[in-house]
């Protein structure tokens, strides 16, 4: 196989990849998932929309530092 990824590079950049499509999408998220509508009846629009933008950026974090190997899954035996 003349091209290899190791598994947890290849997971965290997917989570990377897709916390960053996420906060992009911040607003369409809030207005069109129940969720989201939820988390904005409770705490209002401005406030959810940044909840929801913390979410994906601590995604991104999470999925970067997989990425780059600065923390590593638990291995089971």
């Amino acid at each position: 196989m003349p091209f290899h990824i190791a598994e947890n590079q290849l997971i965290g950049g997917i989570v990377l990849i897709l916390s960053v499509i996420g906060f992009i999408k911040a607003q369409w998220i809030q207005a069109n998932t129940r969720k989201g509508q939820r988390l904005t009846r409770s705490l209002g629009p401005l406030p959810a929309l940044w909840v929801i933008r913390l979410i994906f950026i601590t995604g991104a974090l999470f999925g970067g530092a997989l990425a780059a190997g600065w923390i590593q899954p638990i291995q089971w035996n």
